[in-house]
């Protein structure tokens, strides 16, 4: 009975083993996004498939930071805005797929959007001001 269980704590390890090393086997990427990478060395590298989602990014606008996260954003998926924190209104969230808060700044000057208890949609909060918002409707990711 010892030697029966010892082969099948055996053979569960291998199998564990075996499964863990080929998931995490990557496969290269295709021949020409390589060539394309190399003959745009330096150059931004452009995402042929953006992915099928809807941002609405709210912060500050005009900001550097604002500036970056939409070129990020944008090159990423197939639609981005960008909204202003102070006068974001929850209705403005309804035609995105993800609404992300963020605010460049003193974060503590930073203008904190009334949320309701309803407001529904998948959101991203960033930083002092993600964490305040949350705060704001108890959520376990709140200010810590």
């Amino acid at each position: 009975m010892k030697k029966t269980t010892l082969y099948v704590l055996m053979a569960s390890a291998c199998l564990f083993g075996l499964t863990i090393f080929a998931g995490c086997k990557k496969n290269p990427p295709p021949e020409e996004t390589r060539r394309a990478s190399a003959d745009n060395a330096g150059d931004e590298i452009e995402t042929p498939d953006r992915i099928e989602l809807r941002i609405l990014y709210v912060g500050h606008p005009g900001s550097e930071r604002e500036k970056d996260f939409a070129d990020f954003l944008t090159a990423h998926f197939k639609l981005v805005e960008t909204g202003d924190l102070a006068n974001f209104e929850e209705n403005q969230a309804e035609q995105f797929d993800v609404t992300i808060f963020d605010y460049d700044g003193d974060p503590f000057k930073a203008p904190r959007p009334n949320i309701s208890r309803n407001y529904s949609r998948a959101t991203v909060t960033l930083g002092v001001v993600g964490a305040l918002i949350c705060d704001g409707q108890n959520l376990k990711p709140g200010y810590l």
